[in-house]
């Protein structure tokens, strides 16, 4: 099957991890893969981590203006329409891909194409985006072939009801189980120096993720400031990642009082070791849905918590993390589970467990490969494929 992955750029993102690690599971199945981006970024984001016989293509070199690369998605189009018609699949991520899905779904009905056929996963499902952001998203999947959803919601779940002719599914993230082999012990004492750590340090408890505004990076503080009141200053925390909010949280954790505690690297291009230092991780939850780092530190046999975004979350009994919107009650949580080092050791083998049955690479490109093969089929466009 020749497959092609849409996306803005392969920077640091669970949406963007998907589609790598969907490609990577395809080009070893000795499918045909193609990644196509708005625009390049250095390789060392997520590039590097590429099956080499993933082709990558970029749509645009306007590097700092979104404008000029959704426009550039027209004479891309007129360059590549005929290699175009010739792929199966073509899998929208993100906003940049569900713009180019819409026209590329335009052109194929104005020129009677049968393919590509196209389909998108919904990564925003549960996320705190505008009304009028996932109204448009609504919009444009009617026209689609296919749509995923990585987990439930409300919205979601009224919207597929009511439009009961849209493919879709459900279809869980999953990421590549890491390897067996751990950091020694003095790389990771090298990294807990880089990072500013002493040696005397207790615990370090933390997170990695985009620091931008949705993301609200700053719910963080509140919690490892009660942890630091009640535990004292021998445990240390880490806020890694880049993004728009990196200045403003380290003014924040100024007026926390955390300085010299909380540390902020920045952008973090080996979470794997930046993980291995680590006891316990917080993360943040939209009623039971996490993130892909979440399910990365607990394949690293982490114990997870997390801070609830819905105020009127009712957590239920099979929510694989803990989770609750009020920040003592997550550091109570985390307080306990660090003073008792063998009920955190127990939730993290639960944890473990429970990503190792349900959030792998190979569940997820397995279900997405049925996914394609059912598209297909049902294809308005009744696509002919080289499956």
């Amino acid at each position: 099957m020749k497959i092609v992955h849409v996306l803005p750029a392969l920077s640091k993102g669970g949406g963007e991890r998907v589609a790598v690690e969907l490609a990577n599971h395809a080009s070893m199945a000795a499918h045909q893969v193609t990644i196509v981006v708005a625009s390049l970024v250095d390789p060392a984001l997520l590039q590097d981590e590429l099956d080499p016989r993933v082709q990558v293509l970029c749509v645009s070199n306007s590097m700092g203006s979104r404008i000029g690369q959704y426009l550039g998605i027209f004479p891309w189009l007129w360059r590549n329409h005929s290699w175009l018609a010739k792929q199966d699949i073509l899998h929208c991520h993100l906003t940049f891909g569900a713009v180019l899905g819409s026209v590329v779904g335009l052109w194929r009905s104005l020129s009677r194409s049968i393919q590509p056929v196209i389909v998108e996963t919904c990564h925003s499902v549960g996320m705190n985006i505008s009304w009028f952001k996932r109204w448009s998203y609504a919009q444009l999947f009617k026209h689609r072939d296919g749509i995923v959803f990585m987990a439930e919601d409300d919205y979601w779940k009224k919207f597929i009801l009511e439009h009961p002719k849209l493919h879709s599914e459900i279809i869980p993230n999953g990421i590549k189980i890491p390897s067996q082999k751990s950091e020694g012990h003095e790389t990771q004492k090298a990294h807990r120096q880089k990072l500013g750590i002493p040696d005397d340090c207790r615990l370090v408890l933390g997170t990695i993720g985009m620091l931008r505004s949705d993301r609200k990076p700053w719910l963080y503080l509140p919690i490892f400031a009660e942890v630091a009141r009640v535990l004292g200053p021998d445990i240390h925390f880490v806020i890694a990642g880049g993004g728009a909010e990196l200045d403003r949280m380290r003014l924040l954790v100024a007026e926390h009082g955390l300085e010299g505690q909380v540390h902020l690297p920045g952008l973090d291009l080996n979470p794997h070791l930046t993980l291995s230092i680590m006891g316990l991780y917080i993360t943040l939850n939209v009623g039971p849905i996490t993130g892909i780092a979440a399910m990365e530190a607990a394949f690293s046999n982490l114990p997870v918590l997390a801070i609830q975004l819905l105020d009127d979350y009712q957590g239920e009994v099979n929510d694989w993390i803990w989770s609750s919107s009020d920040s003592r009650a997550v550091a109570e949580r985390a307080i306990n589970l660090i003073r008792l080092p063998q009920e955190r050791h127990e939730l993290a083998e639960r944890q473990n467990a429970y990503v190792r049955a349900n959030h792998t690479v190979e569940k997820m490109a397995d279900s997405y490969f049925a996914f394609y093969q059912a598209a297909v089929k049902i294809s308005p466009a009744k696509a002919k494929t080289s499956v």
